[in-house]
């Protein structure tokens, strides 16, 4: 499985979404809002297709997909 939990305080969250960002992860919320199908991009990162992160905050549940993969995925048709 290429899904890595990673559970934070409410003080690292910024830290570690900058993180995040520079190493090429991308939020749910922005591949929601351009198109992508968030449901077949959990079950490609349960099948290890693609690289996620999923982040903890207290009940919060964010979801972060690596944009390379997700971009590739999407160009060969696998997530329209």
């Amino acid at each position: 499985m290429a899904i890595w939990r990673v559970q934070l305080d409410v003080g690292e969250t910024n830290q570690y979404r900058n993180w995040l960002k520079r190493r090429g992860f991308s939020s749910a919320n922005y591949y929601s809002a351009n198109g992508f199908s968030l449901e077949k991009m959990r079950k490609m990162a349960m099948d290890g297709k693609l690289h996620a992160i999923q982040c903890i905050v207290g009940k919060s549940v964010r979801w972060y997909y690596m944009e390379s993969q997700a971009e590739l995925a999407r160009l060969r048709g696998d997530l329209s």
